[in-house]
């Protein structure tokens, strides 16, 4: 009997590279000032910068929402495609599981038969036929039983692994999704918003929705980041 246990092997999946350099301060009267934006969430521009060229500030967001969608796009694929092959899998191991428990249960049931002398006649002069292997007598059957019982424990904790990461890569499948369209969301933010910004409207609108937007922003690179853990 071949013992069979559980490769899992999750590629890992694309994350977002965040680097853009800070824009110089040209335009020093702006608005109040801006204090519930992100100070600086790594990719260069400050409270003050976005303040000083609001235009500019939100284009930037536009350019990594867009990489980031792309990058969201790729690991919801890769995911996905790693569920499927979890669920073929996971089939194969309770398939397994089943027939690993079902010869035990036969085999069991046989070597009490033939330890309790109740085989019919002339089969204790015999060996002993099981799945398909004749045993010579009752020790090396009950080797093969303990060799089964075994294999049981290391087949369920194989697909008790497949079940578990299965489940943890659909809850990230499942946010991977929410993100991406949140995402969407926030793309459909920003020309309006431009706008806004080019007509000299207020600033209070424009602080409200970028603090959403790199909340989103903030919040798929830390998804990808999830995701390239698992």
């Amino acid at each position: 009997m071949i013992i069979r246990t559980l490769l899992t092997t999750v590629g890992a999946l694309t994350t977002a590279t965040i680097g853009y350099a800070a824009l110089t301060v040209t335009a020093p009267n702006a608005a109040n000032k801006i204090e519930t934006l992100v100070r600086d969430i790594g990719f260069g521009w400050t409270a003050d910068s976005c303040e000083a060229n609001p235009e500019g500030c939100l284009n930037s967001r536009f350019t990594e929402l867009s990489r980031l969608e792309k990058d969201v796009a790729s690991s919801i694929t890769a995911i996905r495609s790693e569920v499927d092959r979890l669920d073929t899998l996971v089939a194969e191991q309770e398939e397994l599981v089943g027939k690993n428990t079902l010869f035990l249960e036969q085999g069991r049931a046989e070597y009490k038969a033939r330890e309790s002398g109740l085989a019919p006649l002339g089969e204790a002069s015999r060996g002993i036929e099981f799945a398909g292997k004749t045993y010579p007598d009752l020790a090396s059957f009950k080797a093969q039983l303990a060799l089964l019982f075994q294999e049981k424990t290391v087949l369920e904790q194989s697909l008790a692994s497949a079940r578990d990461l299965r489940a943890k890569l659909q809850a990230r499948l499942d946010q991977l999704m929410i993100q991406a369209g949140q995402i969407t969301l926030a793309k459909r933010v920003i020309p309006a918003q431009l706008q806004l910004v080019r007509a000299n409207q207020t600033l209070g609108e424009f602080a409200e929705n970028l603090t959403m937007i790199d909340g989103v922003i903030e919040g798929s690179v830390e998804g990808l980041s999830q995701s390239d853990q698992l």
